[in-house]
């Protein structure tokens, strides 16, 4: 793929790349078929991983060779596994590709592992500790497999002596250091030891009383007109049938969510009747809808990244029968787009084949209520916020979580938010079988012990919950939205009492703030798929989260990419935000922040390992409105003050 040098510069923004750089940049992208966006996240995933995700790391030429490394051994590893298969040409592969095909073998087929046995040149390689680990599963019959005595915690052949990388991160020399930090300037909150429990409060509960309430209000009053069974009578709840979903299903939701959001736009801006884009228009008219990539179908794969030569707005049915048109925004000044965003956009037709954006209006905005406007004000609180995996990528030791809770027990926060996945199934030691317990039996022996030291560090005020993730293996459902852990399962588990469990996404009020939490990586999902140009939010991993801010929605990307977890369309309303946020958590892998805007705290607190080393977390405090009086920073008056101004965050290496 040829590159040019100016959107390798644009890609990279404020890290300036050299001459040099540059050049290897274009021959990298050219090697191996890459974009220029896709190698600025590469970069990125670079930094952090390799770096530390050190902010003043530049792109130099031997950074970029390191890249280059890296990138070429990811490329020889796929090329690999698809040797098998014959996709790789046999003058392609060198001598050291030659060799280990010929010790591979199919680990997901039994059959396959009984021929590696038997040939002469898979017998050395059965003598590993690793493998002879494999064989001892195959050598019982089947109920001997599926007994629990084989899956003890107490094996030793599962947790044995610290691995090499353990060795390196108990010696890693960045232990505690401030990666990023917002509002450093309030002064530190002081630690009660008497203080008060933190009140937190579902959301979604609120939601689900006030429509039971006005559910039962309808239904006395068909009672009373002789239309109802029994007066207040309730109805059922319906079950969650996350594995049947219809299509008419996901069209009727986004059409929903298209025509919300035109009436509000509506009401927003005084606009008397919202244009249908589809018609010919020769003077400017408003209309809403969605962004579409023509390249892609509802549930295909992200793949093919959205251009401006792709871009089509679709309507609801009643702006515009459901049809979609060309949507030019070569006169546009300034957007930030990305499939699945709707918009308000002013433009004309003028040959009823293409519209014309002239702009793209603002989304109206859900309500902010002030600290005044609050039913009982905002209350101080401190909080530790971090999100999994919680151990390296080459053991169970949980070493991370072990530092992670000593330090939580050190300045005991009101309340601790860990977001899963505690068992990623992405890891390898999982990916690869070489590890002989249970995904819940790894949770029961290495997490559990740690969430009871916490708990019992902890003053009893304090609260903990946990979230899960669509990655988690000791978690039935791997839909999103995603349910709390039942008390069954966390029994299971061996989680002590005191530990309490939050849906995902999350929405609470903590002491009066409004706390919403997206445990699914959609900003790395966003990052690829979005395309602007000179965006009013500059700062791109903060924009990437003011989108589902701005479209009132915790995941607002549709179609979504093949490798994400199931996006349930009906539970949608899961995914609507209730009120408008004071926190908005979003982990991902791309590089952790903390940001302020529109007064709404933007967080990514990073993950707690990443692959071999130690990862960030967060720490966020509440400060009275008093301390950010006395710094200058407020005028003193509740009806212009807002959580975001109180609060101070920041984001720790562990």
């Amino acid at each position: 793929m040829s590159i040019n040098a100016l959107d390798l510069l644009k890609a990279f923004g404020s890290a300036k790349l050299e001459s040099d750089a540059l050049a290897e940049c274009q021959s990298i992208c050219q090697t191996f078929d890459m974009s220029a966006s896709e190698l600025f996240i590469r970069w990125q995933a670079f930094v952090i991983n390799q770096c530390g995700g050190s902010s003043g790391v530049l792109p130099t030429r031997d950074r970029i060779l390191e890249l280059r490394s890296i990138v070429n051994q990811e490329h020889e590893r796929r090329a690999l596994q698809r040797g098998s298969a014959g996709t790789a040409t046999s003058s392609q592969k060198t001598k050291l590709t030659r060799n280990r095909e010929r010790m591979h073998y199919d680990k997901s087929s039994v059959e396959g592992l009984l021929q590696g046995m038997v040939s002469g040149s898979q017998r050395d390689a059965i003598k590993t500790p690793q493998s002879t680990k494999r064989v001892g599963l195959l050598k019982g019959n089947a109920s001997a497999v599926r007994s629990r005595a084989m899956f003890s915690p107490k094996s030793p052949s599962v947790f044995a002596e610290p691995s090499p990388s353990a060795q390196r991160y108990s010696k890693r020399a960045n232990i505690g250091r401030t990666e990023d930090s917002l509002h450093s300037e309030l002064p530190p909150l002081a630690q009660q030891a008497d203080a008060a429990p933190a009140v937190v409060s579902d959301l979604y509960q609120r939601a689900a009383d006030a429509d039971a309430m006005s559910s039962e209000e309808s239904e006395d009053e068909a009672a009373a007109d002789g239309a109802g069974d029994k007066p207040g009578q309730r109805r059922a709840p319906k079950r969650m049938r996350y594995m049947f979903e219809k299509m008419g299903t996901r069209t009727e939701t986004i059409n929903k969510r298209i025509e919300r959001m035109a009436i509000d736009t509506k009401a927003e801006y005084g606009i008397e009747a919202l244009a249908n884009p589809t018609y010919p228009h020769q003077d400017s008219v408003t209309a809403v809808g969605r962004i579409v990539n023509v390249n892609l179908n509802e549930g295909e794969s992200g793949s093919t990244p959205i251009t401006s030569d792709t871009l089509f707005l679709e309507t609801s049915r009643r702006l515009g029968n459901g049809r979609r048109i060309p949507l030019d925004v070569r006169a546009t000044p300034s957007f930030s787009l990305f499939p699945g965003q709707i918009v308000a956009v002013e433009g004309k037709n003028l040959k009823g084949s293409e519209f014309s954006a002239s702009q793209f209006r603002q989304l109206p905005r859900l309500q902010h209520a002030s600290v005044g406007e609050r039913e009982h004000g905002v209350q101080p609180f401190s909080a530790v916020v971090a999100s999994g995996p919680y151990t390296l990528s080459d053991n169970f030791e949980y070493e991370p979580l072990a530092d992670l809770v000593d330090h939580a027990i050190a300045v005991a926060p009101g309340v601790v938010f860990l977001l899963g996945p505690f068992v990623s199934e992405t890891h390898p030691m999982l990916k690869d079988g070489s590890m002989d317990l249970q995904p819940s039996e790894i949770f029961a022996a290495k997490i559990s012990p740690h969430l009871g030291r916490l708990r019992e560090g902890l003053p009893a005020s304090s609260r903990i919950y946990l979230v899960p993730s669509t990655d988690e293996l000791c978690y039935p459902y791997t839909c999103y939205p995603q349910p709390a852990f039942g008390p069954d399962l966390l029994g299971q588990l061996g989680v002590p009492e005191g530990v309490e469990s939050l849906s995902n996404p999350a929405q609470v009020s903590v002491n009066g703030v409004v706390v919403a939490v997206a445990n699914i990586d959609v900003l790395f999902h966003l990052v690829k798929e979005e395309v602007s140009r000179l965006p009013a939010l500059s700062d791109r991993l903060p924009r990437l989260a003011w989108h589902l801010i701005e479209q009132r929605h915790l995941y607002p990307l549709s179609p979504p990419p093949m490798e994400c977890a199931g996006i349930l369309a009906s539970q949608d309303a899961k995914l609507r935000l209730q009120t408008m946020p004071d926190i908005l958590i979003t982990p991902s892998q791309l590089k952790h922040f903390v940001r302020a805007h529109e007064n709404v705290v933007l967080l990514n607190p990073g993950y707690s390992s990443m692959r071999l080393s130690g990862g960030t977390f967060a720490k966020l405090s509440v400060h009275p409105q008093s301390a950010a009086e006395t710094t200058g920073a407020l005028l003193g008056d509740p009806a212009k003050t807002f959580p975001a101004d109180l609060i101070s965050a920041e984001i720790i290496r562990i």
